[in-house]
């Protein structure tokens, strides 16, 4: 069982997840799952395609998705209001790993995801309880705490969002210049990292 939570996974509750893959040659997978076909691959620089997203990359963006809608469900189940939300993953990956150079962990070592939520909601306590919440449901984000992944999980409440906003604010705490600007941000009302790790 894992330490971190009060019970154990129950078969009669669980769903089964089920994805195919085929070989396509040079590096490259099409995938299928459900009704849904989609292409994995690798840059050219390393004998790809570049047809498509890499297999990290993916994962990525379905980690920014799958906090997406945790969040989603559990302002419905507490009636928080959402007016918007952008999320941003910034990650770094120890090639040595994958190509079998150095004895190191082959995914990623440092994982910054960073949330703008948007809402009309003021409470410090409330927001807090609210990202704890996320945090302890959304699978992504438990996968990459349980992996060691060096994840840390931003969060900017603001009345709203603005497109390229949880970009920024990522590139602003790691110290990089932005490439997108995002225009007419509203001021954060309250930000806070690891929210489930924060004993009050």
């Amino acid at each position: 069982m894992n330490p971190r939570f009060s019970e154990t996974p129950l078969e009669s509750e669980s769903k089964t997840l089920r994805a195919a893959g085929t070989w396509t040659g040079r590096q490259q997978t099409r995938v299928a799952i459900r009704d849904f076909s989609f292409v994995v691959d690798e840059p050219e620089s390393v004998g790809g395609r570049n047809e498509g997203p890499t297999p990290m990359e993916y994962l990525a963006g379905a980690i920014d998705a799958c906090i997406t809608v945790t969040v989603d469900q559990v302002a419905a189940r507490r009636g928080m209001e959402l007016t918007g939300l952008n999320t941003y993953s910034y990650a770094r990956q120890d090639r040595r790993g994958l190509a079998g150079t150095a004895d190191v962990q082959p995914y990623f070592h440092r994982y910054r995801l960073q949330l703008s939520v948007g809402t009309p909601e003021r409470d410090e306590t409330v927001l807090r309880k609210f990202a704890a919440a996320v945090e302890h449901s959304c699978p992504a984000v438990n996968l990459l705490r349980d992996a060691h992944a060096g994840l840390t999980v931003a969060w900017s409440f603001a009345e709203r969002t603005v497109e390229h906003d949880a970009e920024a604010a990522c590139n602003a705490a790691l110290g990089y210049e932005s490439q997108h600007t995002p225009v007419d941000a509203p001021e954060p009302v309250f930000t806070l990292e690891n929210a489930s790790e924060v004993r009050s």
